[in-house]
């Protein structure tokens, strides 16, 4: 949480491992996220001086949905008949969880202490109330270490795909949590990278751009997000890094090898606005795959 606006920047466009920045284990901090209108709303009100520090010390700005926004599906526009006008934060999601811990502990001090590097093991329950009482953890570098008791008012999450809290609920509870899988052949390329004029003015005043998928006839799509904003000399440069997202369905992936032929992947399978944005930009990051057949989608509807 020591670390400056810029160093932390540079992990997130270089990958390298943030357990050096006192965290691991955030492999998602490569990939987009959206923050939503409402939550960036409930933000300000929790962190009322958040957003200036956010503007002034980490060069991000928000973002007009209504004029600075293209988000399509299906062959519409959304978003220009919009009614009322929100507002977008134009950050990464790795640079705001360590921003809105350094706020927590300005206001709070000694009252917070962070679990970094640490990996939850089992759970403490009272089978006699079904309730979860705590956790045991260990230090991730320190596997032979004996864990650690953390008691608690918990929310079990088992909504992600590797977690264990479904075994464990099932050791502790016999409670058994059904799921169905689903072969979607679902996958993604993402990138860092800074935009440049591609000479369509309709295009480069847009600064957020989404082209939804709608499987089976449109097994492709596209997310490019603002994080950063960049002092150039460069008079074709838009002054921003955004996250570059390829998406598909159905098998369809984008490949990674080379932005070469990745080139050649929109060119076949978007549409020609798209190819020249990413023509247009200039690749600050690696290419970060991911590809997944089948997803174990759980079902509850009463436990």
């Amino acid at each position: 949480m020591k670390s400056t606006p810029n160093q932390l920047l540079d992990y997130r466009c270089r990958l390298a491992s943030p357990t050096s920045l006192g965290r691991s284990g955030v492999s998602q901090m490569y990939h987009s996220h959206v923050l939503a209108g409402e939550g960036y709303i409930i933000l300000q009100e929790l962190f009322p001086q958040l957003k200036d520090k956010l503007l002034n010390e980490y060069d991000v700005r928000d973002y007009s949905l209504k004029t600075e926004c293209r988000f399509v599906v299906n062959g519409f526009v959304l978003n220009q008949d919009l009614t009322e006008d929100f507002l977008w934060l134009g950050i990464d999601r790795f640079t705001l969880e360590t921003v809105m811990r350094k706020e927590l502990c300005l206001q709070y001090g000694n009252q917070i202490e962070w679990k970094c590097n640490s990996r939850v093991v089992q759970l403490i329950v009272d089978q006699s109330l079904n309730i979860v009482k705590g956790i045991k953890y260990r230090q991730k570098h320190h596997v032979d270490s004996s864990s650690i008791d953390l008691y608690g008012d918990f929310i079990i999450d088992c909504t992600g795909r590797n977690t264990s809290s479904v075994k464990w609920l099932k050791e502790r509870f016999n409670l058994i949590v059904p799921t169905i899988q689903i072969h979607f052949g679902a996958g993604y390329v993402t990138f860092v990278g800074e935009r440049f004029k591609t000479g369509d003015p309709s295009l480069d005043s847009k600064h957020i751009i989404g082209y939804g998928l709608s499987p089976p006839d449109k097994n492709t799509g596209v997310g490019i997000i603002p994080i950063h904003e960049i002092k150039t000399m460069d008079e074709n440069s838009l002054g921003t890094l955004s996250t570059f997202t390829l998406q598909c369905a159905n098998y369809e992936y984008p490949p990674n090898d080379s932005y070469e032929n990745l080139l050649e992947w929109i060119k076949e399978k978007l549409d020609p606005e798209y190819y020249s944005i990413f023509k247009s930009t200039k690749v600050c990051s690696p290419l970060v795959s991911y590809r997944r057949a089948i997803d174990d989608r759980k079902c509850v509807e009463q436990l």
